[in-house]
């Protein structure tokens, strides 16, 4: 191949190179997915990684009833709060407790809160408690 022949070869190559990378950027050439994508992380609805609550129902006392799940491999102590605000945003009720849970477990949690109050009405809160914390 002489000079002129490389660099026409050179100039069509990187034209091509070039014509593409706008073709992908401009989301007109997609690179097709081969598999379902999988979250490997649960979601958590309490903020705290690899706890959360579920099963939430009207137990048959008449208060809220949920499960607190582990899924860690390592036991974890959890302190959680409800509470229902009144308009102005001011705490006018509340319930409060701790949960040692061990690894890969859950735990029935029954609330103060009565069904007539809405589920979606009050607030939780939840955070680490220190190992052998024990509230008052």
């Amino acid at each position: 191949m002489n000079g002129a022949a490389k660099s026409a070869f050179n100039r069509d190559g990187t034209s091509c190179n070039a014509w593409l990378s706008f073709l992908f950027l401009q989301g007109l050439w997609q690179i097709p997915v081969l598999a379902d994508t999988t979250n490997l992380s649960p979601v958590t609805n309490t903020g705290l990684k690899d706890i959360h609550f579920k099963s939430v129902q009207c137990s048959e006392d008449g208060v809220w009833k949920l499960d607190i799940v582990n899924n860690s491999f390592a036991p974890s102590y959890v302190e959680y709060f409800f509470w229902l605000e009144d308009e102005q945003g001011d705490a006018v009720e509340s319930h409060s407790g701790q949960l040692m849970l061990d690894a890969k477990s859950r735990e029935a949690v029954q609330l103060t809160f009565g069904c007539e109050v809405p589920f979606t009405e009050l607030k939780p809160h939840f955070r680490w408690a220190p190992i052998g914390f024990k509230r008052p």
